[in-house]
């Protein structure tokens, strides 16, 4: 795959809301208020992320985390969740179910897995103009952190942990709106079927994505995945029966 090198511009601060709860099963959420941002990219060389339009979300709640080890656990214990049938994470062969990985994102878990936790917890998955919005803001930013290239110190990214790092390890890398891990760790699920033409004609208000499809969509990149496929408006097709050990997903829930 050609990569394209993103030009350098100053870093934008993060805006801060006094907006995490603790849901029902103390899993910290954020706020995000209503209204409008830019979503897209002209300049991608994907079709799929042309044209950046203008969209109009409601006031939503997302995960501040990647979805961990322990937290998905807690569902296959109540039987609700169905386990893991790979339990290592590429170079860990004891990942999953191990104390020490407690706090690391759970992977290894298929389109269907993340929903059916999610649901659980009275939460959804996030549709991709949400994850879009929570990732870069209103202001338009390539990265969560803002306008400034990716190194070490922002992000899981690039191969160079190996493999996954603790949720929430990298402050300077927060989104616009306070999330951790936007961008590398794992790649996230989102609830949208993929269609490379959708931005086209979506829907100004509230999309949701095609109404069928044969991939559904990954966003954020991977501890494994390079400058360009950090990027915030950057858009992977995937089977959602297929898990993956660089996929994991967060939750979202609509509010009042």
């Amino acid at each position: 795959r050609l990569f394209r090198q993103v030009p350098h511009a100053p870093c934008q601060v993060n805006r801060v809301f006094p907006s995490d709860f603790p849901d029902a099963y103390g899993v910290v959420m954020i706020n995000v208020p209503a209204g409008t941002f830019t979503m897209g990219n002209n300049d991608a060389i994907s079709s799929g992320e042309r044209p950046a339009h203008s969209v109009y979300l409601d006031a939503y709640a997302i995960d501040k985390y990647e979805v961990t080890n322990r937290l998905y656990k807690s569902c296959v214990d109540a039987g609700v969740c169905l386990p893991l049938v790979w339990l290592s994470s590429d170079t860990r062969p004891n990942y999953y179910g191990n104390s020490e990985y407690d706090e690391y994102p759970v992977v290894n878990v298929d389109w269907n897995m993340a929903k059916t936790y999610c649901e659980w917890r009275g939460a959804r998955l996030p549709t991709e103009a949400e994850w879009e919005k929570a990732a870069r803001g209103t202001d338009g930013r390539i990265y969560p952190w803002g306008n400034d290239a990716p190194n070490n110190d922002l992000l899981n990214y690039n191969q160079e942990s190996g493999n996954t790092t603790k949720i929430g390890s990298y402050e300077a890398g927060r989104s616009f709106y306070g999330a951790y891990d936007m961008a590398g760790n794992v790649m996230e699920w989102v609830n949208d079927w993929y269609g490379d033409a959708y931005y086209q004609d979506s829907p100004l208000s509230n999309p949701v994505g095609p109404d069928s499809g044969q991939y559904r969509v990954l966003r954020g990149g991977s501890w494994a995945h390079h400058d360009y496929d950090v990027r915030s408006t950057n858009r992977e097709l995937y089977d959602p029966s297929s898990p993956n050990y660089l996929v994991g997903f967060r939750c979202a829930r609509s509010v009042p």
